[in-house]
């Protein structure tokens, strides 16, 4: 398969309502864009990289991945496994993954780029080797996908692109390509696909789920503070909620407030 080395970078927008508690957001309403991500005032810090992020969030997860060669092919097929996770600290937030038995990739931290709307993926691939990706969040629809392009030019055979697609909230797709130089032409080549299942509880559009109180995204664990609970989406934000939960408290009564204005 030949495809053209250049892609545009568009992601599944993730909204949905802050909480101060357990209160419940349709799946299908910020899936539809129906509900406006959260302006934050903030331009730099972990509040601004949260917001410039969060479109990303439902990749926040644990999934089980089937790999093929040739899609529709058994042979050379593989399986692996990723962890999402939010990386917050007081003054910064990205998005990790760690990939366990992964034929392309080992691990990596994608971070808000320096230019507005754009991120930065910090790669390390199966071999153990370092591969810097960038991409741009262009525009946010259904399905649509994230598109990484390595920084700096390949070996010919190398990783050079990264597409992961959204299908729906319990299914991701991670495209493999590398680029090919001919000489006279230079192109990208299929190396290999994963196919992601979502771990755990499936929710199906419509369904209603509890909101994590970090980043507003698919709570899945409970946390208590002074006899109330609130819910989180990963350990990251545990951690976070664990070692301040006045300051991370404050901040969702002030996406509240700022949301009735």
């Amino acid at each position: 398969m030949i495809r053209d080395i250049k892609g545009t970078l568009v992601v599944v927008g993730v909204a949905v309502i802050a909480i101060l508690g357990s209160v419940s957001v349709p799946i299908g309403q910020h899936a539809r864009g129906e509900i406006p991500l959260n302006k934050a005032k903030a331009t730099t810090g972990r509040l601004a990289d949260q917001a410039a992020l969060k479109p990303l969030g439902l990749f926040v997860g644990s999934w089980r991945g089937a790999g093929q060669i040739e899609r529709g092919r058994t042979k050379g097929a593989w399986t692996e496994s990723a962890a999402w996770a939010w990386a917050l600290t007081r003054d910064s937030a990205a998005l990790q993954v760690k990939v366990a038995r992964g034929k392309f990739l080992k691990s990596g931290l994608l971070t808000r780029g320096s230019t507005p709307g754009s991120v930065t993926f910090e790669a390390t691939l199966a071999d153990g080797s370092s591969r810097r990706f960038t991409g741009n969040l262009a525009d946010v629809g259904d399905s649509k996908p994230l598109v990484l392009i390595a920084s700096a030019k390949t070996p010919s055979g190398g990783l050079r692109k990264i597409t992961i697609t959204p299908r729906h909230e319990s299914r991701l797709i991670m495209l493999y390509e590398a680029e090919v130089d001919e000489g006279e032409r230079v192109f990208l080549s299929r190396l290999g696909e994963v196919g992601f299942t979502r771990e755990g509880i499936s929710f199906a559009a419509g369904d209603s789920y509890p909101v994590c109180i970090v980043t507003e995204g698919r709570g899945t664990t409970q946390v208590t503070y002074k006899g109330k609970t609130y819910w989180v989406c990963c350990s990251g934000c545990k951690d976070l909620f664990n070692e301040n939960p006045d300051a991370v408290l404050a901040d969702a009564a002030a996406r509240e407030k700022e949301k009735k204005k």
